[in-house]
């Protein structure tokens, strides 16, 4: 009977463990099912959300949209975002004390810290020193710029070395409307932004055809504004802000009285001063 009894309890203990395991096993396959499922659901909500979001950024739907929403749109939507920046001696660094400060750098740099989703981005720099628009255009930079596929085109006109080189103004104008006909002919879908030269100390003093620095500011926005194309007057910020510092030209130029030193990159970088994002 003692032994009867013992088998009796050994089996009703192993029941109680086949079952107990069986119950814990129901339980835990439906604790994975509802976590995939709610992990299922996260990631649905996250697809709506970035689908929602994409949608907030198209630029069909955003025609005045800052340009930073635009690179962000870009960025959601392609493996791959192209920035090219074209101009003279400004876009090439000319004045920095090291490639690292001049502003086309400047800004690559802040864009990637501000937004982590911008790190798709990726900076083409066509700053060729000493270049006139003239220059640009024999020079075929143009084309180089075109072969990029760019999403958006930076383009600091060159008006510094156009007074230099004492270009007459017709000729400013001509070159200003070939490079960007061909521009937009080439990159239909690319935005375009155009923005001055930095001031230099003698803004008004005159070169072989007795025009000044001012004048081809001047000339280049009449041709801008009727043709209704994007444009930042970089050199007007600047002196804003060297204004509202209580600061002196001469302090952010280097010794040739042109070029922007390291304080001038970093007052000028076009983010912060221009505020083009």
């Amino acid at each position: 009977m003692r032994k009867y009894g013992l088998v009796m309890i050994a089996g009703i203990c192993l029941a109680v463990l086949v079952f107990g395991h069986l119950h814990w096993k129901n339980i835990s396959q439906a604790a994975g099912v509802e976590a995939r499922e709610a992990a299922t659901k996260v990631k649905e909500e996250e697809k709506e959300e970035r689908e929602a979001l994409i949608q907030s950024l198209n630029p069909e739907n955003n025609k005045q949209q800052p340009l930073i929403d635009y690179l962000h749109y870009k960025s959601l939507t392609q493996e791959r975002v192209i920035v090219s920046l074209l101009g003279s001696n400004g876009t090439s660094g000319t004045g920095a004390s090291k490639t690292s400060n001049s502003w086309a750098r400047s800004l690559e740099k802040s864009l990637r810290a501000d937004r982590d989703d911008l790190e798709t981005l990726s900076f083409i720099n066509h700053g060729h020193e000493g270049y006139s628009t003239e220059d640009l255009i024999k020079g075929k930079k143009i084309e180089a710029v075109i072969q990029d596929d760019p999403d958006l085109i930076i383009f600091e006109n060159s008006l510094i070395n156009n007074h230099y080189q004492s270009l007459s103004l017709e000729q400013t104008k001509k070159d200003l409307e070939s490079i960007m006909t061909k521009l937009q002919k080439e990159l239909p879908n690319a935005k375009i932004l155009i923005i001055s030269p930095s001031p230099v100390a003698n803004g008004k003093t005159e070169n072989s055809l007795g025009l000044n620095y001012l004048d081809y500011i001047h000339a280049s926005e009449h041709v801008i504004n009727t043709n209704k194309w994007n444009y930042l007057n970089k050199k007007k910020k600047i002196e804003k802000k060297l204004s509202e510092k209580n600061m002196r030209l001469a302090d952010i130029l280097t010794n040739d009285n042109i070029h922007p030193n390291d304080q001038g990159r970093a007052l000028h970088m076009v983010r912060g001063v221009a505020g083009i994002f």
